[in-house]
């Protein structure tokens, strides 16, 4: 079974979830080998930390609904001030 690298971040949390739940029944099973194993354990980290920044994120949303005036001033784009891109505002 490959390991789904640049599809775990187009997942959503739910997604995600059920997939966790696929592998972590997937591992309890005693026919599963260590290849598979060592492949499925690799995907279930990655799932989880793309699930933790879903998390992350959706956080920030909710705290910037109840209080918007907490928001972070906006960065002003096309400014010339650093020639990677960066300015200070």
């Amino acid at each position: 079974m490959p390991p789904r690298t640049n599809k775990d971040k187009a997942m959503s949390f739910e997604q995600s979830m059920a997939r966790l739940e696929e592998i972590a029944a997937r591992l309890e099973h005693p026919e599963t080998g260590l290849e598979e194993t060592i492949a499925l354990v690799e995907e279930g980290r990655r799932l989880v930390a793309s699930s933790r920044k879903l998390l992350d994120e959706a956080e920030l949303r909710i705290r910037l609904l109840e209080n918007p005036e907490s928001a972070p001033a906006p960065v002003a784009a096309n400014t010339k001030d650093d020639e990677d891109g960066f300015s200070l505002i």
